[in-house]
């Protein structure tokens, strides 16, 4: 699978890493955008209801917006 970082570290907004600590998405060929999260808090999961197979990661709305201005320029 090929993958190319488009955020976080080694990506074009390295600048977001902070001491080795980066949000991270990514574009496979597989047609899929990858992100890097926090797991959900026991309170949040106990809503979350997810088909089998997908899960939930959250990302900050901030780090959200801008993995999407980059996706949206590809």
């Amino acid at each position: 699978m090929t993958i190319q970082k488009i955020i976080g570290e080694n990506g074009p907004q390295d600048e977001l890493c902070n001491g080795g600590s980066c949000p991270a998405a990514v574009v496979a060929d597989d047609g899929n955008i990858y992100v890097q999260g926090y797991l959900p808090s026991p309170e949040a999961a106990a809503t979350l209801i997810a088909p089998i197979g997908e899960s939930f990661v959250g990302i900050p709305m901030d780090v959200a917006k801008k993995i999407a201005a980059q996706v949206s320029a590809l």
